[in-house]
């Protein structure tokens, strides 16, 4: 399912009109519109008050898939600019972020089971 008809099923789910999603979002109804049509895209910014405003994750949103509606919540919202970025990177520099993220993890989870002992 593409973006546009994902947010007119989530729209019409909870029985929502499109000016009382545009209200909700504190966007134009004519905007709600154009994006249910397909003829625009929403910004990144509206595309994160539209996974809010449904309470679904950005990839249920955003992206064709397995259908998973699960919401990962990210606290620092600076993050997820990071990872929207990193996400536009060749597969190279995808991969040596992913891998200093794992290094980082694994150094916190170290931490933690020497200070449990």
């Amino acid at each position: 399912m593409v973006l546009h008809s994902r947010i007119k099923q989530l729209r019409l789910e909870r029985n929502w009109k499109q000016a009382e999603l545009a209200e909700k979002l504190g966007i134009r109804q004519k905007q709600i519109s154009s994006y249910e049509r397909g003829t625009t895209n929403p910004s990144t910014e509206v595309l994160i008050k539209l996974a809010e405003v449904f309470n679904v994750s950005l990839d249920y949103l955003a992206f064709e898939g397995n259908g998973q509606r699960a919401k990962i919540e990210v606290k620092d919202k600076e993050f997820l600019q990071y990872f929207e970025t990193i996400d536009n990177y060749e597969e190279q520099e995808r991969k040596l972020a992913k891998e200093f993220l794992n290094l980082l993890v694994m150094k916190h989870k170290f931490q933690e089971l020497v200070h449990s002992h």
